[in-house]
């Protein structure tokens, strides 16, 4: 039974690790790659046509030769300014140059985009000044479906190959070690039944007053657990990435819907930024009630938490990790 569930476990972990984490995340960073080697003037038309499929309207281009545009969305105007390059880190400074552009275009708020990486600093003021950053990472799940498609399978493709080895080591190993603790089990087992043979146990309470017998032993109930996990898991994988970025942008809108909370807004994959309107300093309920939204989605598992006190709170950013 312990040969047969460290066996499963390694299987399972190693399927999720390379069949859907490790592939998502290489062809992540081979997509973004593939942005940045395309003209600024590609990228940011694929930019633009996904961002018309969510509603945005272009109004105008910049009049000085810049990299933003006008947008409309519904009755609002929103000023759209895109960083191409993967060197770029938006930092506090950027955000608050960009903001000042938003309002000198009389724009309500104000999209960032990069193939960079955002500071931290940066989401901070970003989510108290009506903009929103997309990073990359964040970046390459909106514009997949508008690649044309030698793009898209070339990425596919190195995706593959990247973590084809990986995962047939993963699995060897998992067996191996399966192998391995079956043959210590036999080893350390008794020669025969009757030179070991125990002491006739004690009749249990339930069977001397004829109640029902005890639970499963534990491990019966960690293999299910197992099992559980692992199709979960399975189903995960199964998803597009579309499908997992609405997940995504569902879970922070719902978190977002607490009384407590006043935006709530991805800052990095595994990291949900948090900006409180109220506080008393006590996060357990929220933080609880928050996890609880997240981990209906087995890949927010172990998300980060940075709650973000009110602005007129002089209380210290603090981290939370889901479980």
């Amino acid at each position: 039974m312990v040969a047969l569930f460290v066996a499963a476990a390694g299987l399972a972990i190693t399927a999720f690790w390379f069949g859907v984490s490790r592939r998502r995340k290489a062809e992540t960073e081979l997509g973004i790659q593939s942005l940045a080697t395309l003209k600024w003037r590609d990228c940011i038309a694929i930019v633009l046509e996904a961002l018309q499929r969510e509603g945005y309207q272009v109004l105008a281009d910049s009049s000085n030769g810049g990299t933003d545009f006008l947008l409309r969305h519904g009755n609002e105007k929103v000023l759209l300014d895109y960083k191409h390059g993967t060197a770029y880190r938006l930092g506090e400074s950027s955000v608050r140059e960009f903001e000042a552009a938003v309002r000198l275009r009389g724009a309500a708020r104000g999209i960032l985009i990069t193939l960079g990486s955002i500071e931290h600093r940066a989401a901070t003021v970003a989510a108290e000044g009506h903009v929103q950053l997309i990073d990359g990472i964040h970046l390459w799940p909106k514009l997949r479906p508008f690649l044309n498609d030698k793009l898209l399978d070339q990425v596919q493709g190195q995706a593959s190959a990247a973590t084809r080895t990986g995962l047939w080591k993963g699995l060897l190993a998992s067996g191996l070690a399966g192998v391995v603790v079956f043959a210590v089990g036999q080893v350390m087992s008794p020669a025969s039944p009757a030179a070991a043979a125990p002491p006739a146990p004690l009749a249990s309470s339930s069977q001397s007053t004829g109640l029902p017998s005890a639970p499963q032993p534990a491990q019966d109930a960690m293999l299910q657990q197992l099992n559980a996990t692992a199709e979960a898991m399975e189903a995960v994988a199964r998803l597009s990435p579309e499908q997992l970025a609405k997940r995504r942008a569902d879970a922070a809108k719902q978190v977002s819907q607490i009384s407590q909370v006043a935006t709530a807004a991805w800052s990095a994959p595994r990291t949900l930024l948090i900006t409180l309107n109220h506080t008393d300093g006590k996060d357990k309920v929220l933080v609880a009630e928050a996890c609880r939204i997240l981990v209906q989605n087995e890949e927010m598992r172990f998300t980060r938490i940075q709650l973000n006190p009110p602005a007129d709170s002089k209380q210290a950013v603090r981290w939370r990790l889901c479980e």
